[in-house]
């Protein structure tokens, strides 16, 4: 039971982890900057932290071909 929840935990530590980081550089960010912050001051605190204060993410122009 011991091992089952640490291994949930981990997965999910590394999906949240994952997910900051791309998200970090989507928007511009150094991605290990912000992962590592959110790491070290508590996952789901930093988590909140960076989905509160992380910057837009500026539109890509999307090109339009003419035939």
């Amino acid at each position: 039971m011991i091992l089952a929840t640490f291994l949930i935990y981990i997965a999910l530590l590394g999906f949240i982890l994952t997910w900051v980081y791309y998200d970090a550089e989507l928007r511009g960010i150094n991605g290990w900057l912000v992962t590592v912050f959110t790491f070290f001051s508590g996952t789901i605190a930093g988590t909140f932290l960076w989905l509160v204060l992380r910057p837009k993410v500026k539109p890509q122009p999307v090109p339009v071909h003419q035939n």
